[in-house]
């Protein structure tokens, strides 16, 4: 009798699992950096969005943390180019002041270094094969020199051009 009892106890509990329907919401995934990481960069919990990407793999991904009247973003592009050895300096023409070449970094990658640099606005712009990447990061970062990256910053782009490789 206990058996039968458990036994109807069981199908109760499955067939009410297929019978109401179950709503889940995920954010999607960012496919270059996880949340967790964006959040140790950015200093906390971070929201983010995921936007188009696409079955070949552009999109954008942002990460944003509110802290009081601070806002911190980072924001990952990334783009396939259909020919890497002109298509890039468009990319590269989004530094609107000097670059920096990286080393060890996809390709080749560059820092848009800004006069002002007390923005707290990092930006590296880099290429891995054909697929051209945009990081910035507005955190307010402590930098290695006045024209360096901060370690996080080098971190990030090391990431992103890891994944795409």
């Amino acid at each position: 009798m206990k058996k039968l009892r458990w036994l109807a106890l069981a199908f109760a509990v499955i067939a009410g699992l297929n019978i109401t329907p179950t709503q889940c919401f995920a954010e999607a995934p960012c496919p270059w950096l996880n949340a967790a990481t964006a959040g140790g960069v950015l200093g906390g919990d971070v929201q983010s969005s995921t936007v188009a990407v696409t079955p070949d793999g552009d999109g954008t991904c942002r990460f944003v943390r509110k802290q009081s009247s601070s806002t911190f973003t980072l924001s990952i592009e990334v783009h396939t180019m259909p020919l890497p050895s002109k298509t890039f300096a468009t990319y590269l023409a989004q530094c609107n002041e000097a670059t920096l070449p990286l080393t060890a970094i996809g390709n080749e990658a560059f820092q848009c270094v800004s006069r002002n640099s007390t923005d707290g606005e990092e930006k590296v712009i880099g290429r891995v094969r054909d697929r051209a990447f945009v990081l910035t990061i507005n955190a307010n970062l402590t930098r290695q020199s006045a024209k360096g990256l901060s370690p996080e910053t080098r971190n990030v782009a090391e990431q992103v051009a890891g994944a795409l490789f």
